[in-house]
C-alpha cells in the first residue's frame, strides 16, 4: 500500500507539539498554524500548567523537533514516490534512514582476456568463469592466370576470380574452472561465413592438472602433429597458416591427450583420438582405427612464447627446436565407399586422394595408412623473428576398391618466415613462402606484408599481405587457398578478441 504524508499532517503534529510545550506557543509557530487549528477545532486541546512567561528555550526545542519531523516525513514521501516501504518503529524511536544491506555476493566480475567471474574466496566457492569474443573479418581479392586447371583424375576444375568480405573465423568463447581449480573446461562456439557449417562446436574438453608437468584432456581437440597448425590461427604471421600447413596438417577429432614438460626446457602434447579429421562426423560414418598424434620441443634459453611475431621484443635469444608425429590407418566405410574423415587428404597437385581414377584408372582408393612427420625451428630477439618447419608425409598400403594395391605416394614440403617490428610492439613487416613437391607435381607461393598491432598486443591485429600462387595442391575455405589455382591473392583483415 503506498503511503503519502502531505504537509497538513506535519502541520497537526507541529500544533500537537506545541500544544504538549505550552498553549501560547501555537501563536509563535506563525500564522499558517493558526489557521490550521481553526480549521482543525476536532482536535483536542491538552491542558496543562504553565508559567506567565513563555521560556525562550522551550520554543527553540519546538522549532527544532518540528525541523526533525519535517525531515522524517520528506524521506517517507521519498520511499513512496519509489516503491519502497518505510522502515517500521522499533521501541520509542522512528528510524528516518534505511540501514545498509550486507553485501552477500561470492563473485566479482573483472576483464581478464575476457568478462570474468571471479570468486571472492576459491575455498569457498570454487568457481570461475570467463567469456571472450573473437573474430576474424577479412577482405578477400583474388586474381587467376588461367579461368581452369586439371587434376590427376582427369577433373576439370573452375578457378574463379575473388572480391568479397567475410568472416573467416568467429569465436564464442568459455573457459574456467569447476569444483576445483585444477578441473578446468573450455569450450570454442566457432560461426563463420565460408564453412558449410556457419555455427558448431569447434573445440571443447574437460582437463586435469595432475601436477606441474601433466594435465589430461577430454574432449574435442587439435591433432598437434605440426607446429603451425597447434597455434592458435590469431597468432599466424601471415593473415592465415601458410599453404604447406595447410596442405600437410591433420585436423580436429575427439579423444584423449597431455600436455605438460618433460624436464624445465622440454615441452610435450601427445593425443590419441579417432582420426585424422573427425571434426563434424557422426559416430555411424567413424571407422574403427584410431588417430595417434605427438608434438615436442626444446627452449633451452628464454621462453619462445606465443605465435611467431617478437612483439613481446625479447631483449636476447629465444629459440625453438621441435618435431611431430602422426598415424593413423584410414579404413573404408562397411559399403567399401572411402570414409568421410579421408576427404582432407590430398595428392601433390590438389586432387582428393580419394577422387575416382587419382591414382589408377577405374580405382577409387577408399584404405590407406598415413603417416606424417615434422620439424620446426624458430627464434625471436629484439623485434626480430625467423621460423621454419618441414613437412615429411607418407600414404602406405593403399588400397582400391576393387582390392587393388596401389603404389604407395610420399609428399614434402617446408614453409619459412620472417618478421621485424619497424616499429616496436607496433609496426611490423613480414615475408613468406611456403612449398610442397610430390610424384603428382608442386606447389609454391611466396607472401609479404606488415602487421599492426592496434594496442601494442596482440588482442587487435590489422594485417594485409599479397601473395603469388603457382599451382596450389591445397584448399580450405578458412584460408582461402583453392586446388589448382595460379595466380595473386589479396588479403586484408582486423583479428580481434577479448
Amino acid at each position: 500500500m503506498d503511503i503519502r504524508w502531505h504537509h497538513s499532517a506535519v502541520h497537526c503534529l507541529t500544533v500537537l507539539a506545541l500544544t504538549v510545550v505550552c498553549p501560547a506557543s501555537t501563536s509563535i509557530a506563525g500564522d499558517e498554524t493558526a489557521g490550521l487549528v481553526e480549521e482543525r477545532s476536532s482536535v483536542p486541546t491538552l491542558v496543562v500548567p504553565f508559567e506567565n512567561s513563555i521560556r525562550q528555550s522551550d520554543v527553540s526545542g519546538v522549532i527544532t523537533r518540528i525541523r526533525e519531523l519535517e525531515a522524517i516525513v520528506a524521506d517517507m514521501q521519498a520511499d513512496s514516490s519509489n516503491g519502497v516501504t518505510p522502515p517500521r518503529a522499533t521501541g520509542d524511536e522512528m528510524p528516518h534512514r534505511r540501514l545498509p544491506i550486507a553485501d552477500q555476493s561470492t563473485h566479482d566480475g573483472i576483464y581478464d582476456s575476457g568478462w570474468t567471474w571471479r570468486p571472492r574466496d576459491p575455498q569457498e566457492s570454487p568457481f570461475e568463469l570467463t567469456v571472450g569474443l573473437h573474430n576474424q573479418f577479412r577482405y578477400t581479392g583474388f586474381s587467376r592466370e588461367e579461368a581452369t586447371s586439371v587434376d590427376a583424375a582427369g577433373n576439370i576444375r573452375e578457378i574463379n576470380n575473388r572480391n568479397d568480405f567475410n568472416i573467416n573465423r568467429g569465436r564464442l568463447v568459455f573457459s574456467g574452472y569447476a569444483f576445483d581449480e585444477d578441473l578446468r573446461f573450455y569450450s570454442n562456439i566457432d560461426y563463420s561465413t565460408v564453412t558449410s557449417n556457419p555455427i558448431q562446436l569447434l573445440l571443447g574438453w574437460i582437463s586435469f592438472r595432475m601436477s606441474d608437468r601433466l594435465s589430461i584432456y577430454l574432449g574435442l581437440g587439435k591433432l598437434p602433429g605440426t607446429w603451425e597448425w597447434t597455434e592458435t590461427s590469431r597468432y599466424t604471421l601471415g593473415a592465415d597458416r601458410t599453404m604447406a600447413t595447410t596442405f600437410f596438417r591433420p585436423s580436429i577429432t575427439a579423444g584423449m591427450w597431455a600436455k605438460g614438460k618433460l624436464t624445465d626446457d622440454v615441452s610435450y602434447h601427445v593425443l590419441v583420438g579417432n582420426g585424422f579429421n573427425t571434426l563434424s562426423l557422426q559416430a555411424s560414418e567413424l571407422d574403427t582405427q584410431l588417430a595417434y598424434s605427438a608434438l615436442s620441443w626444446w627452449e633451452p634459453l628464454e621462453e619462445f612464447g606465443h605465435g611467431f611475431s617478437d612483439i613481446e621484443n625479447h631483449p636476447s635469444l629465444a629459440f625453438r627446436l621441435g618435431h611431430g608425429l602422426t598415424q593413423t590407418r584410414n579404413a573404408s566405410s562397411s559399403n567399401a565407399d572411402p570414409a568421410a574423415e579421408q576427404t582432407v587428404i590430398r595428392l601433390s597437385d590438389g586432387t582428393r586422394l580419394i577422387e575416382p581414377n587419382a591414382i589408377a584408372p577405374g580405382v577409387t582408393v577408399n584404405a590407406f595408412d598415413i603417416w606424417l612427420y615434422s620439424a620446426h625451428f624458430g627464434m625471436k630477439r629484439r623485434g626480430f623473428s625467423f621460423s621454419s618447419e618441414v613437412f615429411l608425409r607418407w600414404l602406405r598400403n593403399i588400397e582400391g576398391d576393387t582390392g587393388t594395391m596401389l603404389p604407395s605416394q610420399f609428399d614434402q614440403g617446408f614453409f619459412v618466415q620472417s618478421g621485424v617490428f619497424v616499429i616496436p610492439q607496433t609496426l611490423e613487416l613480414f615475408a613468406r613462402g611456403s612449398q610442397v613437391n610430390g610424384e603428382y607435381g608442386s606447389g609454391d607461393e611466396i607472401s609479404a606484408g606488415f602487421n599492426w598491432y592496434l594496442f601494442n598486443k596482440r588482442s587487435a591485429r590489422f594485417t594485409f599481405d599479397v601473395t603469388s600462387i603457382d599451382d596450389s595442391p591445397a584448399q580450405q575455405s578458412r584460408t582461402g587457398y583453392v586446388a589448382g589455382e595460379s595466380g595473386t591473392l589479396f588479403r586484408s583483415q582486423l583479428w580481434t578478441f577479448f
